[in-house]
């Protein structure tokens, strides 16, 4: 595989708050070297007006268009915010 250079990640709240009063989402995260694609979504907090990482570092699936890899993450995200109790 070539080097990874484009990454992109961006935040998908949930509007629902853990005990310390920080929302739970996910972070959706893309790369790309112009052939290969690869997209993770990891799960955050936000904190005050940044996101961060929380829980266990998500390995990243790849795909043969960006287009797959950010259908494949964003509706990833949206089905674990489905699951949230």
């Amino acid at each position: 595989m070539s080097d990874f250079n484009n990454m992109m990640e961006s935040w998908v709240g949930s509007a629902k708050y853990d005990s310390k009063n920080r929302e739970i989402g996910f972070i959706v995260g893309l790369n790309d070297n112009g052939t290969e694609f690869a997209g993770w979504v990891q799960s955050g907090r936000m904190i005050g007006r940044e996101f961060q990482e929380f829980g266990v570092p998500q390995r990243a699936k790849y795909f043969k268009t960006q287009r797959e890899a950010t259908n494949w993450a964003y509706s990833t995200a949206k089905q674990r915010i489905a699951n949230l109790k």
